[in-house]
């Protein structure tokens, strides 16, 4: 069902609705209301894609496409589709792809069904039984009656007579529109209502109208309370003074003598109408708003232009039985506002059907539609019946679905009428006439007579064959017959008409007669019966079928029309009609192969499971884009060359005028100094494509190349694959492509993998040489270092040590931990034995500058180094004459960066990267311009948010390698991060190969210690700097002060509150919570998120502080961030304690702990964590690893990380060399803070609170 309700969608609607209907779709503007699953009918709210407003769709029938019926209340609700229709159906189609309709046939049981009658009219009913039903009860109704025994009290019985075969049917109302029926006939299981039940409502309705279930009740105790209200009741006389009309279902009360008032209120009346009268509603005759008026459709056919007729609308005030006007109707005028708040909703909606079907509306069409579109309105023409041949076949293009949708709609309404030709549009012309639904279809007879041949038209009503002269109006559009109007099956029947038999009969001379039987009648047999009587005629049977396959486009879809020929005559759909042809005047009728016709058909329709299936013919469709995967389209073609099927059309195609020829590349490369020179040819037959026309195709992300002649060649998944990547990297001139030695790795895989039609000239040698230069060689790393560094670090040194052999700079990406800063300095000591001097530059966040500081000491102590920051720099070059490593951050780099431009160093080294993936940023800006023989990055994270990250860290590193900010976006960054293409992430990852080593902590885990402790140094800001020393000051006199006067036993307590103000300025100046330290920054906080945002991606993190101020201000950072944690402190009750680990531990979502050193220092099992970071540093070191192994602990099958975060040059520093000092007294005395200053000296306090 899905895939026909699609083809049902393309076959009905124009490519325009069906893009909008898409959009609609797409954009989730459409929402389901309810589904009724015993008639198979459900409605939509569809909002428009241009407007906020909202339509009502409704489909009824959608099990079976040949009675679908769709109804829109927009404006376009003319046609048989609108874009709101078209959203409809595609939703509709998901439902039912996704099964979440239930389609459970329902089996009905006719001696006992109940129906909903809500409306009771003829749609509702034919609803409600099958097509075939439908059809057998009209045709009974035209001939005969039911006999309706007895209608009491709402409980009809009939008899149905069918040859001269009684049944007996009941319909009992049950509450409200529900109805209970019975028939005895067991002829119908799928559907509610047999014939015989169908008959009855259906004459019921012709006869007394919708109200007719009310009016069979008769409402007395109602009426008279009415009536009451005016001093009168039911057995008085109220002729010309009172009338009842019904509105769903319930009485109205009409005042037609307008003198007559209501009587003076009775507090007992009111008080019964209030109370068991509310549903009853008073009128009267004077023309208030609250008067309903009713819409009747006028047939005027007074019109002298094509289609010599035009639906006119009237509108007045029924009778009870709501089936006649009762006073003189009024003729809308379309040109003026209409006011539609008197009219019901079913009317309003019909209004603006019959709104589309003006002239103005038809002119409109023809204006964008004929051979003068743009400028139709502007021609003088001529009256209608010399209108030319197109313009009245774009008339019946435009008017035929309506009026067909409109014979649906209006089927047996009462309120059709017609005007005859010559009458003037008054009420008393206007003449009741029946409009079917039931749609012919025509058929010819050609007679010979001695002059020539007569060809008249008939078609089949009521069994009886009626000849078009019959037609009483002079129109070929509609059929009128027997006070009854009648349209035509499909479109292609009036304008067959309208072509062949415009007067309705017609003469063709004998000399004409060839040409008239060749060029018209016989191509017409193909969907006609014609009848040529007399005629010779010759039949041959046994003729094998040929085929071919014609193609041509139907919106997004490619149809593939097979076609059958007989000796040389086609057949092109699988009706049984056989195929006649003139011989030598003489008509042969060629009798047609079926199966052999089927079996070709189903041997097509098996080439691609994604074929859409027609019931009316051969044809299959397949959208365009599935031609194009997987290489379908040349296997296609090589299984009809096979099979000896033509195909023919490609190059009609406009949309999809693929080639049909495979490409073939030509390839010639040629090796330069830098570059490597890339001779391309592609080839599609006898059609050359362009470099610029191959990469403007990759770039906008199609797998087809514009050619010259039109085509669109097709570059299949083999070829982009293997040649793709080239186009992308590579610089282009008008004939060659420029490829850098930068990717020497792509140029070597098109070697290694090169056809019998690609030629490599002067390359082989080249090849060989950089295949070799490729390997990276085993260097032995400085005997200082040698049994210090784990084997992959020895891995990581070889590998700077290859970068710097070939001159390319390098991303060293391992996971935080893993000791990129060992590795680099290795491979800088190795470069000062190998060459005497070095000059190196490194730039690093300032959180790290003294890690490097501390790494130089404690590794390479060979290397000289002096760090460049802080107000006390010096801003001369000769500052650095001495020295071999500069230290300095990428904010001193910023503003300082005309000093350093003066320097060309050996290497510029960045730490931590990912601060310049901004290409525009400043920090980025000022890297580029820094001179270097080579340059080396270093980050954990090198892609923290997206592709596009690494962009400035390669074009930092190798200038040009990516191409352009914009190149790179289009080719690489785009495709990967909105569309996730994998074979661009292949692409990029064979670009970045030779320049990248990463290693993450699970490959490297054996060669890990269990645990690794590491000093993370901060360096604090200018206002968390001069906060800090301002305290310092303050605390060091007033301490040293109270020593001299009391010593320090007695001066405990202002130690101990000077050592905790200095370590919380050190977490943040906010945790003083006094106004002049609110809005200072944090370093810890800064540097404590920038961690967390790039390590917990794969892992999970604890973090420690003895502050619960610090720990708020965590919270609120996470929060901001977005980062999922839990926390707890020592207030937190026990239950709460283990809800927070299991949630930790459990949750993969749940990347942070925060928790209190002292509430969470023992006793806590949390191995999922691999990363921990003490936000402050405890005095006794034993306290700080019993937090460290709440995860390195049993159970734990990773290497765990521990981080000590220490702000440079404060308390903490000292305190940290304090520990090393006091060790053991440490471990066995100090475990708070008095127990730290009770062990300390005067000496150690002078040092604790002095200066730097």
């Amino acid at each position: 069902m899905p895939t026909t309700l699609i083809k049902y969608i393309y076959s009905n609607a124009t490519e325009e609705v069906v893009r909008r209907g898409k959009k609609i779709h797409a954009m989730d503007r459409v929402a389901f209301i309810e589904h009724d699953p015993l008639l198979h009918s459900i409605s939509f709210k569809v909002r428009d894609d241009v407007y906020a407003t909202q339509y009502t769709v409704q489909i009824h029938r959608f099990n079976d496409l040949k009675a679908i019926n769709l109804r829109c209340s927009c404006t376009y609700n003319v046609g048989r589709m609108c874009r709101h229709k078209a959203a409809a159906l595609f939703y509709l189609q998901t439902l039912l792809a996704q099964n979440k309709l239930s389609q459970t046939q329902q089996i009905y049981d006719q001696a006992a069904t109940n129906i909903t009658l809500n409306p009771f009219n003829v749609k509702t009913i034919q609803l409600l039984c099958s097509n075939q039903t439908y059809t057998q009860a009209q045709q009974f109704l035209r001939l005969h009656k039911a006999n309706i025994i007895s209608t009491e009290k709402e409980h009809i019985k009939a008899i149905v007579t069918i040859n001269e075969k009684e049944y007996e049917i009941r319909i009992e109302r049950k509450e409200g529109n529900h109805f209970n029926t019975h028939c005895a006939c067991n002829s119908e299981s799928h559907h509610p209502l047999c014939v015989h039940k169908a008959i009855v409502l259906f004459q019921l309705f012709h006869i007394h109208g919708a109200a007719y279930f009310s009016s069979i009740n008769d409402w007395k105790e109602q009426k008279n309370q009415l009536l009451q209200a005016y001093g009168y009741s039911l057995e008085d006389d109220l002729t010309g003074k009172f009338e009842f009309t019904y509105n769903n279902g319930k009485p109205f009360l009409r005042v037609v003598d307008s003198t007559l008032k209501r009587k003076p209120s009775n507090s007992s009346i009111d008080f019964a109408l209030s109370n068991n009268a509310t549903d009853i509603v008073e009128e009267t005759s004077k023309p208030t708003e609250q008067t309903k008026l009713k819409l009747g459709v006028v047939i005027n056919l007074n019109c002298i232009e094509y289609p010599y007729f035009r639906i006119d609308a009237v509108q007045g005030e029924v009778d009870e039985s709501n089936t006649q006007f009762i006073n003189k109707v009024q003729r809308i005028d379309f040109g003026k506002v209409v006011n539609t708040n008197l009219l019901d909703e079913q009317d309003k909606i019909l209004l603006q059907q019959l709104r589309k079907l003006q002239a103005i509306e038809i002119h409109k069409f023809l204006d964008r539609k004929s051979s003068f579109a743009g400028f139709w309105q502007n021609v003088k023409h001529a009256s209608g019946k010399d209108f030319s041949s197109e313009t009245s076949t774009l008339i019946i293009e435009y008017l035929h679905p309506k009026i067909k949708q409109l014979c649906v709609e209006l089927q047996q309404s009462p309120f059709v009428f017609y005007l005859p030709e010559g009458k003037t549009f008054t009420t008393q012309h206007l003449q009741k006439i029946n409009i079917s639904a039931f749609f012919l279809h025509p058929t010819f007879t050609v007679q010979a007579q001695q002059a020539g041949f007569n060809i008249w038209g008939s078609v089949g009503i009521e069994d009886e064959k009626i000849n078009l002269t019959q037609n009483e109006i002079d129109s070929t559009l509609l059929f009128k017959y027997k006070d009854c109007v009648y349209s035509w099956v499909n479109t292609k029947d009036a304008q067959t008409i309208q072509q062949v038999l415009p007067n309705k009969e017609r003469f063709v001379p004998l000399n004409e007669w060839p040409q008239v039987l060749q060029e018209i009648l016989l191509p017409l047999t193909q969907e006609y019966t014609i009848d040529f009587g007399a005629l010779t005629q010759e039949h041959l049977t046994n003729v094998d079928p040929e085929m071919y396959i014609q193609l041509h486009e139907s919106g997004d879809y490619i149809v593939f029309q097979p076609i059958f020929t007989y000796n040389g005559h086609s057949a092109k759909n699988h009706i049984a009609k056989p195929i006649l042809v003139v011989e030598n005047n003489i008509i042969q009728t060629i009798e047609r192969n079926l199966i052999a016709e089927k079996a070709l058909a189903q041997h097509i329709q098996t080439l691609h499971p994604e074929f859409v299936t027609t019931e009316e013919s051969y044809d299959v469709l397949l959208k365009g884009k599935e031609v194009l995967k997987q290489n379908w389209l040349f296997m296609f073609m090589q299984a009809m060359q096979e099979a000896k099927i033509p195909v023919q059309g490609w190059e009609k195609l406009k949309k999809f005028r693929f080639n049909t020829h495979k490409a073939t590349t030509q390839i010639s490369i040629g090796s330069q100094t830098d570059w490597f020179d890339v001779d391309v040819q592609v080839s599609f037959g006898n059609q050359q494509a362009s470099i610029a026309q191959i990469k403007k195709a990759l770039t906008a992300q199609q797998s087809y190349v514009q050619l010259t002649d039109g085509s669109l060649g097709i570059l299949d998944e083999e070829w982009i694959k293997k040649y793709s990547l080239l186009f992308k990297v590579a610089e282009n001139n008008q004939k060659q492509l420029k490829v850098t030695h930068h990717h020497v790795s792509i140029i070597e895989e098109l070697f290694e993998n090169q056809s019998e039609t690609e030629a490599y000239t002067q390359l082989y040698a080249k090849i060989k040489q950089l295949k070799n230069a490729g390997q990276v060689s085993k260097i032995d790393a400085p005997a200082e270092l040698q049994n210090i560094l784990r084997s992959y670090q020895t891995e990581g040194f070889q590998w700077l040590c290859h970068l710097h052999h070939i001159g390319w700079g390098g991303i060293l990406a391992d996971d935080m931990g893993l000791g990129k800063t060992i590795q680099t300095l290795s491979f800088l000591l190795y470069l000062k034995q190998t060459q005497q001097t070095i000059k190196v530059l490194i730039i690093s966040p300032t959180t790290l500058l003294y890690n490097w500081e501390n790494e130089i000491k404690k590794f390479t102590p060979q290397l000289s180094y002096h760090i460049h920051h802080g107000n006390q720099r010096t801003l001369t070059a000769t500052t650095f004459d001495n020295v071999e490593i500069i230290l300095t951050t990428y904010g001193t780099l910023r503003s300082d960066i005309e000093l350093f431009t003066k320097i060309i160093f050996d290497y510029v080294v960045l730490d931590e990267s990912q601060f310049i993936k901004n290409p525009t940023s400043k920090a980025a800006k000022a890297a580029t311009l820094l001179q270097a023989k080579n340059k080396l990055c270093l980050s954990g994270t090198p892609l923290q948010n997206n592709t596009f990250d690494i962009y400035a860290q390669m074009h930092f590193l190798n200038p040009g390698m990516l191409g352009s900010i914009e190149h790179f976006k289009q080719n690489f960054a785009t495709p990967i991060d909105k569309v996730n293409d994998e074979n661009t992430k292949e692409q990029l990852r064979k670009v970045l190969q030779p320049f990248m080593l990463r290693r993450t902590k699970e490959q490297v885990a054996s060669d890990l210690p269990p645990k690794t402790e590491t000093v993370l140094y901060c360096e604090m800001g200018t206002e968390q700097r001069r906060i800090y020393e301002t305290y310092r000051h303050i605390y060091r006199d007033k301490i040293l002060g109270l020593i001299e006067e009391q010593g320090i036993q007695k001066s405990q307590f202002t130690i101990l509150q000077g050592l905790m103000k200095l370590r919380q300025i050190c977490n943040s100046p906010a945790i003083l919570k006094e106004a002049e330290t609110s809005t200072a920054n944090s370093v810890k906080l800064d540097e404590l998120t920038r961690e967390l945002s790039e390590n917990i991606g794969s892992h999970k993190a604890l973090v420690f502080s003895q502050f619960l101020g610090m720990l708020s201000l965590i919270k609120q950072k996470l929060t901001e961030m977005n980062i999922p944690f839990v926390c707890f402190d020592g207030s937190t009750s026990a239950v709460d304690r283990e809800t927070a680990v299991q949630q930790f531990q459990q949750n993969e979502d749940c990347r942070v702990f925060l928790i209190s050193l002292k509430a969470g220092g023992v006793g806590l099992n949390l191995t999922a964590a691999d990363y921990v970071y003490l936000i402050d540093p405890w005095w006794n070191p034993a306290v700080e690893q019993q937090a460290i192994d709440r995860t390195h602990r049993i159970g734990q099958n990773k290497n765990v990380f521990a981080y000590r975060m220490i702000c440079k040059n404060s308390i903490e520093d000292k305190i940290l060399k304090l520990q090393d000092k006091k060790r053991l007294l440490a471990k066995d005395l100090i475990n708070n803070d008095a127990g730290l200053t009770n062990s300390l000296s005067k000496d150690d306090l002078e040092y604790l609170f002095g200066g730097n």
